[in-house]
């Protein structure tokens, strides 16, 4: 027995007692498989002497065949995976198929096929789609257990809605600051000082983000104390935080980073070729960006703090859930909680995918091996996930417009609406009511 099995097995019988029903049941096919007639059956054979040899022995009886677990996951998280189910397979008494699914086509494919009695009983997704698919009835509750200690606070709230937790989250993705590590050692802990390392440098522009992005600039509105909407147990779209106090501060302070030359403006693609043609010497923006950044010698930091808070960006988590339609829900938790959770199988998810560590147990190993994934996921620790519910589609564009306005310093009149926009505060004013007027259908 390998040391692998023998960990599975030890930590599979702590598991609480709705995934023991799954040992039971195992029970049950064994003793099928192996038992003969009983009394009844036997009393109930036919007394003959013309063919005595039939009568003897017993019919022959066949198992049942294992229960299967579908699984969908994009190609990357089942080529992972796939050459370690057999352990599970053994140890439960099941059979696990893992369907290679296009990850953007989950989302819809799981709401008509699992009516139809096609669609799987686990698939992994992103924690934006909770929302919509628990309002629609197409995911179960998933009681995380003694997992939860494992997990960021970050993962948890990502992928709750209405009180419930709806997956196992695995992976985090957020932006933190590249800088130029042939210029400065290391990203500033204050914007201050960050401005005073480029004077220092003598780079042309200083710090670039995307300014027509919501998600790019979420640590210019939440970082001290402002939100999208209040989130305790899930998002509440009632209570929308884009110009209460904490971020009116937040945005009047990006006014002055962007006219004191901190912060400069620029698309996307302009503030990475500016970060790689050493124009720039910081560019705020997320891991995916490691390949570009690596036309000049980077490092990574966490984007330096707003009023001794830490910043906070917005977090996209996946993880795995399980579809309300399965008629193996005891099954699919036990899948998710007693195998996928396990460390081992995380660490081979990373390995074939790296995306940033939404457990604890990975992040120790992750920290090690890779000191600038570990900084992005540090950074994302600090993070809040986006709201995963409907209405979030109702602040993308107010948000984007208020924070471009502020980076490119487009205060007046607008002659097509007649709206007057004088500061950063009446920015983020405009933007909370177009949320609310969208929302309340106005």
């Amino acid at each position: 027995m390998s040391e692998y099995t023998y960990i599975y097995e030890r930590e599979y019988m702590k598991t609480n007692k709705l995934r023991f029903i799954v040992i039971l049941l195992m029970f049950s096919l064994v003793a099928v498989a192996c038992g003969g007639d009983t009394a009844d059956d036997a009393a109930e054979a036919p007394e003959t002497t013309e063919a005595p040899q039939e009568t003897l022995a017993a019919p022959a009886t066949t198992a049942p065949p294992p229960e299967v677990i579908v699984v969908w996951a994009e190609e990357k998280v089942a080529t992972a995976l796939d050459p370690l189910v057999g352990a599970y397979e053994a140890a439960a008494g099941v059979d696990v198929e893992v369907v290679v699914y296009d990850f953007g086509a989950i989302r819809t494919d799981v709401q008509t096929a699992g009516p139809a009695g096609e669609g799987p009983d686990v698939f992994l997704g992103a924690h934006d789609w909770v929302g919509e698919l628990a309002a629609n009835g197409v995911v179960s509750p998933l009681d995380l257990g003694s997992v939860a200690s494992d997990l960021y606070d970050v993962g948890v709230t990502a992928f709750s809605y209405g009180g419930e937790v709806y997956g196992f989250p695995y992976a985090t993705e957020a932006i933190a600051m590249f800088y130029n590590a042939d210029l400065v050692d290391s990203v500033p802990a204050t914007w201050e000082e960050a401005k005073a390392a480029c004077d220092t440098a003598g780079t042309e522009l200083c710090v670039g983000t995307p300014s027509n992005d919501a998600y790019h600039n979420h640590p210019f509105v939440a970082s001290a104390g402002g939100y999208v909407f209040a989130s305790a147990g899930g998002f509440d779209a009632s209570d929308v935080g884009l110009d209460n106090a904490g971020a009116i501060a937040s945005a009047e302070y990006l006014d002055g980073l962007v006219k004191n030359g901190t912060v400069y403006s620029a698309d996307y693609g302009g503030a990475m070729s500016n970060f790689q043609e050493g124009r720039a010497l910081f560019w705020m923006t997320g891991p995916w960006a490691r390949g570009d950044a690596s036309a000049v010698n980077y490092g990574v930091g966490l984007i330096p703090q707003f009023d001794g808070n830490a910043a906070t960006p917005f977090v996209g988590v996946r993880g795995a859930m399980v579809s309300s339609f399965s008629d193996k829900q005891v099954l699919a938790q036990s899948f998710i909680l007693d195998f996928f959770a396990t460390v081992e199988v995380q660490q081979a998810m990373y390995e074939s995918d790296p995306r940033l560590p939404a457990t604890k147990s990975l992040f120790a190993v992750v920290e090690a091996a890779d000191p600038i994934a570990a900084v992005f996921a540090a950074s994302a620790s600090n993070g809040i996930p986006m709201p995963n519910i409907p209405e979030m589609g109702s602040v993308w564009g107010p948000m984007a417009d208020a924070l471009n306005v502020i980076r490119e310093q487009a205060y007046g009149t607008n002659e097509e609406t007649g709206v007057t926009i004088s500061n950063a505060t009446d920015a983020m004013k405009l933007a909370a009511e177009q949320v609310r007027n969208a929302i309340a259908g106005g």
